[in-house]
């Protein structure tokens, strides 16, 4: 069973929020001092993209969590979930002043591993 692709806007919503977090986190690594700000503006907006399309997917995701769901939905579903979380956890600890990497990185990979699956899934 297949997204309705009117919903889910992966490539419009997800790879910018890609990108966004990858650069923020890139600038970080590059120099703490002088990216935290534009770090922690590419970061929010990757976040607040991600809430945009998580929001638009939720009428379609109650359509596949149906009787018969499919391995690759819900293993896509339960990674961006706790993309999501840890992405969330990565915001409220970078505006608190609590400097940690491991939220911040999770989100990105899980981000990433979800992209991936969901541009596989349309191709298909």
């Amino acid at each position: 069973m297949q997204l309705i692709p009117n919903y889910h806007m992966t490539i419009i919503l997800g790879l910018p929020a890609i990108i966004l977090l990858a650069i923020g986190t890139l600038l970080y690594q590059i120099s703490k001092e002088k990216y935290t700000f534009a770090h922690g503006v590419c970061a929010g907006l990757s976040l607040l993209l991600t809430t945009i399309n998580i929001i638009g997917i939720i009428p379609a995701t109650t359509a596949v969590l149906g009787p018969s769901v499919d391995l690759f939905h819900l293993i896509h579903i339960i990674l961006g979930t706790i993309g999501y979380v840890f992405g969330i956890a990565a915001f409220v600890t970078g505006i608190s002043g609590v400097r940690t990497k491991i939220p911040g990185l999770v989100a990105l990979v899980s981000w990433t591993v979800v992209f991936v699956m969901g541009y596989i899934q349309f191709l298909m």
